[in-house]
């Protein structure tokens, strides 16, 4: 049957999917070293091919079906957000098989060693410290030689996922996580649209069948905290009055020291210039000084945990959090970033509900007619965009683009808006259009999405289980960096340099392009270390794609091997 009415959402709609469908196909053709392209390829082309054809399909014919007007009990509700929480538990042992892939998430790991000893940065003993980037190659507080390591990030990811690891599998703190998120949407949508609205359904379909937030929230990514933090705070914001501000604060205080300092005050800007602009003065500089005291804190928290360790070190700090990594940050351009922020963005696209692209259109007509809410999320969303493309466009490994997650609640009540628009012109078979688009999402988009993921992890994971198993108290990995004959991405073992910050772990990791010859012959005094050669990589389906001659990482063996004679052994 025809859909007649709504020729300019369907125009917008078919427009928008034409351009997706060929910005994706033609990703095909690139050959580019990123990351970001690699993934486009290997994971999100067949899924956006389904997404685009499904959109065009729909948008011209779609059944007339109903979405049920009546929420489900609450019985009910905690069923389903049980049975997501469980999902996605149980993923991060089937998929990741429990195994943190990017830095990223092994320094939450890490910093949570660190506070379970009691300590904001644990001391690094003398020997020790000229090794420091060679056992933790990056994303260190300091990027010199430290008296003390933790990493440059806040730390209430660490602390939270440590306080919860005493009381059950922290591989369940995320999903929880995820799942609290989802009933702060409720309670935002239910207030919206009203408890009998199909537009709440919508809301929470869109967000429960994002991949996006699924398979992330079966990492340790602090991303899944930033998505629940920013709704919980939305859902206490909305509801307004001295109590439920009180608990947006709260909300404010953990969600900024959560990960990093720009997240969350930059998602909670766009509402209080809202309040402004409708003239609520009193409550917009109550959370005007709220937020000030807050970001202030936080920003002296890393000079707090270097005193703290050079305290414990009886060592003079010499970190310098600011100006290692905060001015860099700011002054600092990734080249090519309007093309990385387009493939970020169709990245996002096909980790998310088939359906939140033609809602989205239609929300957004919405968004700019309305001063609300509508206009207060866009806004949102535009404005970090805009300023991830100038700061910080490279995300690094991730699902999706795990730099928008913690606005994944506000595109679902976008989405939520949309349909409300789009039932307005197309009656019944807006249903059906969401009706549709939720089914393929949950045969087609998700199962695809899960089985990539796997695919991609599996290397990594297989490395590490050579890794773990050497039996020297030491393991130099190669980390030389060759590119690809071919100029494709390929995969590295840079993140395989994982230590405990107490260095108790055996063996150690250390890198060998922050080693020199001299360091190792020291090493060697110490016991024997295992090399970790691109041979040894690519027999198990690793760097398979660079040749494997590495005269960086032969040269240091060469130069050290005369001052430690019988140091050096091969991988078993």
């Amino acid at each position: 049957m025809g859909i007649s009415g709504a020729p300019q959402w369907r125009a917008r709609t078919v427009f928008a999917a034409v351009i997706l469908l060929a910005v994706s196909l033609a990703s095909l053709l690139a050959q580019s070293d990123a990351l970001t392209v690699y993934e486009v390829q290997s994971q999100d082309v067949p899924v956006l091919v389904a997404l685009c054809l499904s959109v065009l399909a729909t948008s011209f014919w779609a059944p007339s079906w109903q979405l049920k007007t009546k929420l489900l009990p609450w019985w009910a509700l905690v069923g389903a957000a049980a049975a997501i929480a469980a999902f996605a538990a149980s993923g991060a042992y089937a998929v990741f098989a429990n195994y943190s892939l990017s830095r990223d998430e092994h320094m939450v790991l890490f910093d949570m060693a660190v506070y379970e000893k009691g300590r904001l940065a644990f001391p690094l003993q003398p020997f020790w410290r000229p090794y420091a980037r060679a056992l933790v190659p990056d994303f260190l507080l300091s990027d010199r030689m430290p008296i003390g390591l933790v990493s440059a990030y806040l730390p209430l990811n660490a602390l939270l996922r440590l306080a919860f690891s005493k009381i059950a599998d922290p591989a369940w703190f995320n999903p929880l996580l995820a799942v609290a998120g989802g009933f702060a949407l409720f309670d935002i949508v239910r207030r919206l649209f009203g408890p009998d609205s199909r537009a709440s359904w919508v809301a929470l379909a869109v967000y429960g069948l994002s991949a996006q937030m699924l398979i992330n929230a079966m990492t340790p990514f602090s991303m899944t905290g930033h998505m629940a933090l920013n709704l919980i705070w939305l859902a206490a914001f909305l509801r307004g009055g001295k109590s439920w501000t009180v608990v947006a604060i709260l909300m404010g205080i953990i969600a900024t020291g959560f990960h990093q300092l720009v997240f969350h005050p930059f998602f909670v800007a766009p509402f209080l210039l809202w309040k402004l602009r409708q003239g609520e003065w009193r409550l917009v500089s109550v959370y005007a000084a709220a937020y000030a005291a807050i970001i202030l804190c936080w920003a002296f928290y890393p000079l707090l945990a270097s005193a703290e360790a050079a305290s414990v070190a009886g060592a003079a700090a010499n970190d310098d959090f600011w100006r290692e990594r905060v001015l860099p940050l700011l002054t600092h351009r990734t080249p090519g970033t309007t093309g990385l922020m387009v493939m970020n963005l169709v990245r996002f696209t096909a980790w998310q509900h088939f359906a939140l692209l033609p809602l989205l259109i239609a929300a957004v007509p919405v968004s700019l007619r309305q001063r609300g809410l509508p206009g207060v999320l866009l806004l949102g969303i535009v404005a970090w965009l805009a300023f991830v493309t100038l700061v910080l466009p490279y995300q690094g490994l991730g699902w999706g683009f795990r730099y928008l997650s913690g606005y994944l609640g506000s595109f679902a009540i976008l989405a939520a808006y949309g349909y409300r628009d789009l039932e307005a012109r197309l009656g019944a078979r807006a249903d059906g259009i969401v009706i549709v688009l939720s089914a393929l999402t949950t045969v087609v988009s998700i199962p695809f999405l899960l089985v990539t993921t796997e695919r991609f992890a599996e290397p990594y994971i297989v490395l590490e289980r050579l890794i773990k198993r050497q039996q020297t108290p030491f393991v130099l990995i190669n980390t030389e960096v060759t590119p690809a004959p071919d100029d494709r991405w390929t995969t590295h073992p840079f993140g395989q340099v994982r230590n405990l910050p107490d260095l108790s772990n055996r063996p150690l990791r250390f890198s060998s392009n922050q080693m020199d010859p001299e360091l190792l012959a020291r090493l060697c005094g110490r016991g024997p270390v295992t090399l970790i050669t691109r041979r040894d990589m690519q027999r198990v389906g690793f760097e398979a794609n660079v040749p494997e001659p590495s005269s960086q990482f032969d040269g240091l063996i060469r130069a050290a091997a005369p001052k430690a004679p019988g140091c050096f052994r091969k991988a078993t």
